[in-house]
């Protein structure tokens, strides 16, 4: 399949939602079940984030908490053998607090998880019953967050010069993106930069020339 060219120069979705699926979660096993093998042992680079993935599953024990990928948690979740325990960021009170810090700071970005938006996806639609506050109170607050970054990012984009721009705390999502519109950006400003500085070469020779004639 041909993806569309807004997406050929991006991570695609389902890219980053593998990546968000390596991570680690806790879970709460409802049975015992032996230590299983995974097939390969795989380091998965994507943008500029490493996440190693296990090369096992250890051996669970029924109401003992251990740490598996995402995806197998949500497998097991599935099965009915285990609930998933939420990360410590995922709950109202972590995410409204970095709601008001967000609005405290309109030059900065809070700091959250590098997978923050996809995993906090995937436990509302897939694990929602293992979250402790009312899903609709979360995704809103989510929404919130979204929202007040997005404003903040693109007023940044208003203040790149042609050599960076910083968008220190951004989330692999948020990045991706705003990827396209960034670099389309950035190559308007180098070519105006080239272009000002080809003008003040000539403006140079010119004024050369004239000393030369005054002589």
């Amino acid at each position: 399949m041909v993806l569309p060219a807004h997406l050929r120069k991006t991570i695609t979705p389902a890219e980053v939602n593998f990546q968000a699926e390596s991570e680690l979660v806790t879970i709460l096993p409802r049975y015992s079940m032996k230590k299983i093998e995974l097939i390969g042992v795989t380091t998965v680079l994507l943008f500029v984030h490493v996440t190693n993935i296990q090369s096992k599953i250890p051996a669970l024990r029924g109401m003992r908490r251990e740490q598996v990928p995402l995806w197998v948690a949500l497998i097991l979740k599935f099965q009915d053998k285990c609930n998933i325990v939420p990360p410590d960021w995922l709950n109202l009170a972590f995410l409204k607090a970095r709601y008001d810090e967000e609005v405290r700071r309109p030059q900065q970005f809070s700091e959250l998880p590098w997978n923050w938006i996809a995993i906090s996806k995937i436990f509302l639609a897939r694990a929602a019953d293992d979250l402790q506050d009312p899903t609709h109170e979360l995704r809103s607050v989510i929404q919130d967050i979204r929202e007040i970054r997005l404003a903040k990012a693109q007023k940044g984009l208003n203040e790149l010069n042609e050599s960076n721009i910083r968008l220190d705390g951004l989330s692999l999502i948020e990045i991706n993106e705003m990827r396209p519109f960034v670099l389309k950006v950035m190559n308007k400003l180098r070519q105006l930069h080239d272009t000002k500085a080809t003008e003040g070469e000539m403006n140079n020779d010119d004024d050369g020339q004239y000393s030369d004639v005054e002589s």
